[in-house]
């Protein structure tokens, strides 16, 4: 069932940018934080010299870039929105949705950070370009976590 008011770009309304902004803050702090050995230690570190910069270094470059995030997201949306649902074997969900076509939403999320990296902080740039050749191995498993926040701010 499509919802005709459900779109991505909702994440951007003042009255919701900002829970979208603190859920996926708190997805990739817990990403972050699941990650292990040398991937997982340096993520680790340059997230900790940019909150040592500013605590809220992670929830400023999330909010920075979610213009580039939605425009990312949007024909994954549409796609998603005009999935036959009686098809047993179409995803349910819209994290179902994206996983389902992950390498192509990783390389998009990507294209998002590309283009936002330059307004964040220093400590920013510097994690992001340092972890950047890692990040899809990082963001394919979270994407129905992703999907769940879209969706919920979408509707």
């Amino acid at each position: 069932m499509t919802d005709t008011n459900a779109n991505v770009k909702n994440l951007l309304n003042a009255g919701t940018r900002e829970s979208v902004v603190a859920d996926l803050t708190a997805l990739v702090e817990k990403t972050i934080e699941n990650q292990s050995g040398l991937t997982g230690m340096t993520i680790k570190a340059a997230i900790g010299t940019a909150k040592k910069a500013d605590a809220d270094a992670v929830s400023k470059a999330i909010n920075m870039g979610m213009p580039q995030i939605v425009d990312e997201l949007q024909p994954f949306w549409d796609g998603y929105q005009g999935v036959d649902t009686d098809n047993v074997a179409a995803p349910n969900t819209f994290g179902g949705y994206l996983s389902s076509r992950e390498d192509d939403v990783v390389n998009a999320l990507l294209d998002a950070g590309d283009k936002a990296v330059n307004q964040a902080p220093g400590a920013i740039q510097k994690m992001y370009s340092t972890m950047r050749g890692k990040a899809g191995k990082i963001v394919g498993p979270v994407l129905p976590e992703l999907g769940e926040i879209v969706e919920k701010y979408a509707r």
